[in-house]
């Protein structure tokens, strides 16, 4: 598993798929199978594995990648952390679902505003 975000964000790119993020390697890195991508993803599995380029897995991919940044961001850096809360942390804001969950039904943007205001409570 990548240390850092940043190498996180590189081990997901393919040179096949260049500009675009893998999801096999983020299924990989992930630990998680493809069927559960897919549905988080609101796609077909066979939109994940035979055209991982489509625009609807890569805005889940991308909406995923700010998430994580964000929870990143306010951990220290620790990207083993962060990837746990995301898939692990129920979140009470949101009925108790994961961050993981909460973006899979497009609310990526809420999940860092909770982020945003739990950093901005913890510091200010």
């Amino acid at each position: 598993m990548p240390l850092t975000l940043p190498n996180f964000i590189e081990d997901l790119q393919d040179p096949e798929l260049a500009p675009m993020l893998s999801p096999a390697r983020y299924i990989r890195l992930l630990g998680m199978d493809v069927e559960t991508l897919a549905r988080n993803a609101r796609v077909s599995v066979s939109a994940i594995t035979k055209t991982p380029g489509a625009a609807s897995v890569q805005s889940h991919l991308r909406d995923n990648l700010r998430v994580l940044k964000a929870a990143y961001d306010i951990s220290g850096g620790d990207l083993e952390k962060s990837l746990r809360w995301f898939r692990a942390e129920p979140l009470p804001a949101f009925g108790q679902r994961t961050a993981e969950q909460v973006v899979s039904v497009g609310q990526a943007d809420g999940v860092i505003r909770l982020i945003d205001s739990l950093h901005g409570g913890a510091t200010g």
